[in-house]
């Protein structure tokens, strides 16, 4: 061995001895161990600033969630507690009809009792009786007195009645402006009765105002606006509403539109930028969306509220001015846990300077596949490190495999089927568009809209995956491919692209082995039906898509027959009908004729046939 002199760090010499082969001694990673410490700090305080900012926002995620879920829940208890008293004083008031207690027989006892029952309901500015013949006794919150009028040339007040004289219970009529008392209001109106005779309907108003100011009243965290909507377009109360005044009285919905209202950042609520918040996607009964306002992030949360109309409770929140605590010290962690992590990396960084031209010829080389692809990527050359120089060899070798697999990889990207994939693979990535005789097998499950509805998203998908793998795997053991999946529907082919002179046999044979596979199993525990059409005819073969991605599929009128024919089993009352021009070619099967269909375009009617097994020999 000769020797090779090189300048340690201290500026001596270090002599190494060099093998024959000119390629001298590689240094193993022993002598270097020292500068692996600064690498497993990064790893070990990286693993350790995970879990920790993980949970830190598991913790602020359930601190977030529970507030928020609060909020909502104590603006929907404020709303109900100040409309709920309503709601029992008309039961109490139709009940004392009922009774004969009151009438309008005794129109001072009536009186005396309505004053009482005002009294006891602040929120309400006015209650009404209204006869069949549209004659009222009103009574005023403010005036304590009872006025008589007669409503019977006012349309609306008769358009009213015919509806709510039909009703059998107290109804939360939609907001509207009466002019008696100069405001929007909403109403519950309640039929009143005696001895199975409708008298009249019970009408009981409140002031939207009445509503904004319990939203004002109530004792929320500082930054959070609550809201209440009316057909998510218009806005029934907020705080800003106690003295709001409609522009245009008598509007058929007396409310000011959300886009038109002056809280800018309420207008966001259904266009948020954020449909999901990441923290409080775990929040019960509460929706939330988030949409970034002037550089600050609001988060929208609300739930419907049907008792008393088509109503959104919620609230919304600046979180660069709210929710403070919680968001501050996730931010803390985070931006804490990146200076540790940098910190480690640049330690890392500085401590490995001395594998700095292996390390970097690697570091380059990768870069390189990353941006200009595999066929761009240069030959790295050997290390005198041990490891290194296995790794550089490893990575020359690797680039050669991935190359290969690289064509592969894209082949098999854009086709699916094992047939398809292999005339792809001999074709050198290509397969040319061609017309063939086929038999075209179209299958679907019956009932799958009401099925999706019954098990859910989660249920309906593994039961697809199951239903999939056994029909699949029946097609391909008679030669049949599939090409689509077409939501719960399969589109499979025989004879195209592979050969198969018995194609018209092999797809009647999958039909009744489906068949049988359905009516004897179960798939994610749900019972599975299915309708089967199969037609033989010519069609073209081919990939369609754009150029980075394509499917193979098939077109033409057989095709379109077949999924004709699918359809066709639900009106005859039957599970496989085949065409004509199918069962001319098979012997074997036990077919009944069931009718005839006529295809657009043709004028000879084809004739169609059940099939219903195997024929004895």
């Amino acid at each position: 061995m000769s020797e090779l002199r090189a300048s340690a760090a201290d500026g001596g010499p270090i002599v190494l001895p060099v093998r024959a082969d000119g390629r001298g001694r590689r240094i193993p990673v022993s002598a270097i161990v020292t500068l692996g410490f600064g690498a497993l700090v990064a790893v070990a305080v990286g693993l350790v600033l995970l879990v920790g900012i993980g949970g830190a926002t598991k913790n602020t995620s359930v601190l977030l969630q529970d507030k928020g879920e609060t909020v909502v829940a104590q603006v929907e208890r404020d709303i109900r507690a100040r409309l709920s008293p309503v709601m029992s004083q008309a039961q109490a008031i139709a009940s004392a009809f009922s009774r004969g207690d009151i009438g309008l027989d005794d129109l001072q006892r009536l009186d005396a009792y309505m004053f009482g029952a005002l009294a006891g309901t602040p929120q309400i500015s006015g209650i009404a009786i209204v006869q069949p013949s549209a004659v009222a006794r009103r009574w005023g919150q403010r005036e304590h007195i009872a006025v008589q009028d007669d409503w019977s040339d006012n349309p609306g007040v008769v358009n009213w009645l015919k509806e709510a004289l039909l009703q059998t219970e107290s109804t939360w009529r939609p907001p509207f402006w009466t002019d008696a008392l100069n405001s929007a209001v909403v109403m519950l109106d309640t039929p009143l009765t005696r001895n199975g005779q409708v008298y009249g309907m019970l009408a009981q108003v409140v002031p939207i105002a009445e509503l904004s100011q319990t939203l004002t009243d109530m004792d929320l965290p500082v930054g959070f606006t609550p809201f209440v909507l009316h057909q998510r377009d218009r806005l029934l109360a907020h705080p800003d509403m106690v003295t709001w005044v409609p522009p245009v009285t008598g509007a058929e919905v007396p409310l000011p539109a959300l886009a038109e209202f002056s809280d800018a950042a309420l207008k966001r609520i259904w266009t948020p930028d954020e449909d999901s918040i990441f923290i409080l996607r775990d929040m019960q009964g509460v929706a939330a969306a988030g949409a970034e306002i002037d550089d600050d992030f609001h988060i929208y949360l609300h739930r419907e509220l049907s008792s008393f109309g088509d109503w959104t409770v919620g609230v919304y929140f600046n979180t660069a001015l709210t929710g403070s605590d919680e968001y501050n010290r996730l931010v803390r962690s985070l931006w804490t846990g990146l200076a540790v992590l940098l910190v480690s990396v640049l330690i890392t960084a500085q401590a490995g300077r001395a594998l700095s031209h292996p390390v970097q010829q690697l570091a380059e080389a990768a870069v390189t596949v990353q941006s200009a692809g595999l066929d761009a990527a240069p030959r790295v050359a050997g290390s005198r490190v041990r490891e290194l120089d296995d790794a550089a060899r490893a990575f020359n070798q690797m680039v050669i495999g991935l190359r290969e697999r690289e064509l592969i990889r894209r082949t098999l990207g854009r086709f699916v089927p094992e047939k398809i994939a292999q005339s792809l693979l001999s074709a050198g990535g290509e397969l040319a568009v061609a017309r063939s005789q086929a038999t075209i097998l179209f299958c679907d499950v019956e009932g799958f809209t009401a099925l999706t509805e019954e098990v859910g998203p989660n249920g309906i998908m593994t039961l697809l995956n199951e239903y999939f793998e056994d029909m699949v795997s029946i097609l391909e053991r008679h030669n049949g491919v599939v090409t689509q999946f077409q939501g719960d529907a399969i589109l499979a082919t025989f004879n195209v692209p592979a050969p198969d002179y018995r194609h018209a046999a092999n797809a009647l044979r999958s039909a009744l082995e489906m068949q049988g596979s359905v009516q004897s199993r179960l798939y994610a525990g749900r019972r599975v039906s299915i309708r089967i059409g199969i037609n033989t005819g010519s069609v073209v073969a081919g990939a369609v898509g754009a150029s980075g991605r394509l499917s193979y599929t098939v077109h033409g009128d057989a095709v379109n027959l077949a999924a004709r024919l699918e359809s066709l089993n639900k009106e005859l009352g039957t599970r496989i009908l085949v065409s004509g021009h199918t069962a001319a070619l098979v012997d074997e099967f036990e077919l009944l004729a069931a009718g005839e269909t006529v295809v657009r375009g043709q004028t000879t009617p084809i004739a169609l046939y059940e099939l219903k097994g195997i024929a004895e020999s």
